[in-house]
């Protein structure tokens, strides 16, 4: 179990209701910044919590929305989530098995996943199987954090990896594309967020130093107050040595 209770209520503390990472309504309009999802049917991978898929659903007006996650925890806590906002129905999750995905082909008209495909090691295998249930002239919107060349050495990079305690994928942007491209995706695209990613970091630390941290030791204690800050400020020292590159990914299935 990646996401315990304690770390996920840590985590909403500090960005929101149904949030496991950093950004939230702005960060998902910015991903979908000139589509219109109304009335489309969304699978959100590693869908957390739930929160974006209630975003997915309330802000953006998809017509339904699925959210897979292979934590049971986190299903519970998600659809708990939709149906306080009065979503059963229309927003579900699903718990899955890492693998093939449990839909038939050209099921959806958007794939979307923020912040959770850093734990799947095999991108072309991922990427092949989010084309196969893509219907003709879908979209594939993703953000996801990569690593430059070496970073799995790198002292500041295990550094961080011990205070998250998580278990990450190292695969470099480059490398990113072209499974994309070898996938079959039609104007595939990795953008570079790490700058947009170090400023957000900044804020959090500031956060965790201050008002923030007072609220995490209330509720959960000291010793996760630090655990947050330290993981926090090594995932700031990551982004400052450009060991970890955040970045956006977009492609189509062709029609």
């Amino acid at each position: 179990m990646q996401y315990p209770k304690e770390l996920t209520d840590a985590l909403e503390l500090i960005w929101g209701e149904g949030m496991l990472s950093p950004g939230g309504p702005e960060k998902v309009a910015d991903m979908l910044e000139g589509m219109d999802i109304s009335d489309r049917h969304v699978l959100d991978i590693g869908s957390g919590l739930g929160g974006i898929d209630v975003l997915l659903a309330i802000k953006h007006g998809a017509a339904a929305v699925i959210g897979i996650d292979v934590e049971p925890q986190l299903i519970k806590s998600a659809s708990n989530l939709a149906a306080r906002k009065g979503l059963t129905g229309r927003v579900s999750f699903q718990l899955v098995t890492p693998g093939r995905l449990p839909f038939v082909d050209t099921s959806f008209d958007l794939v979307f996943s923020k912040d959770a495909m850093l734990h799947i090691a095999n991108k072309l295998a991922l990427y092949s199987e989010v084309l196969r249930v893509l219907k003709p002239g879908g979209w594939f919107i993703a953000a996801d954090w990569f690593w430059s060349e070496g970073a799995a050495e790198s002292k500041i990079v295990k550094a961080w990896l011990r205070e998250s305690q998580s278990n990450f994928a190292f695969t470099r942007p480059a490398a990113a594309l072209q499974a994309l491209i070898d996938a079959g995706f039609a104007e595939p695209t990795v953008t570079d967020l790490r700058n947009e990613l170090q400023k957000a970091t900044r804020e959090e630390v500031s956060l965790l130093k201050g008002p923030v941290r007072q609220k995490l030791v209330a509720i959960l204690g000291t010793e996760i107050a630090d655990s947050r800050l330290a993981s926090a400020e090594s995932r700031q020292a990551a982004l400052d040595s450009g060991d970890l590159i955040p970045c956006y990914l977009k492609g189509r299935r062709p029609s």
